[in-house]
């Protein structure tokens, strides 16, 4: 299971060693998974091509991407491995994962509500 953790000045940090300590100066962040609020934040998952390609978009309702209020970054964690994908404002919040994986978790960064999963 990866870990997250952002430090006094925003940065965040990821491991997906589950013993590792938390780094210095740094808080854990816990990541959301149900999302009441009018922005949705949770990501959605389809798996394609018998699980080859992973599509994720944030949000059943898409994410607004503005310059104050954005996806930072979308990641999959799966077979051991972390792989993240950055966005900026502007840009739609989806991204393609190459997989050939069955299960694992999504993760998504917003810059003001912080981090939210979706494990499939």
């Amino acid at each position: 299971m990866a870990l997250f953790f952002t430090d006094a000045e925003g940065n965040v940090f990821a491991t997906i060693d589950a013993s590792s300590p938390v780094p210095a100066g740094c808080t854990p962040l816990e990541a959301g998974a149900t999302d009441a609020a009018q922005e949705k934040h949770v990501p959605v998952v389809d798996l394609q091509r018998d699980g080859h390609i992973v599509h994720a978009t944030v949000g059943e309702v898409e994410h607004p991407m503005l310059e104050d209020h954005y996806i930072e970054w979308i990641a999959l964690e799966a077979d051991g491995r972390l792989e993240v994908h950055h966005l900026k404002p502007g840009q739609t919040p989806a991204t393609f994962f190459a997989g050939g994986v069955k299960s694992g978790t999504v993760y998504a960064y917003c810059n003001l509500h912080g981090l939210w999963k979706k494990t499939f």
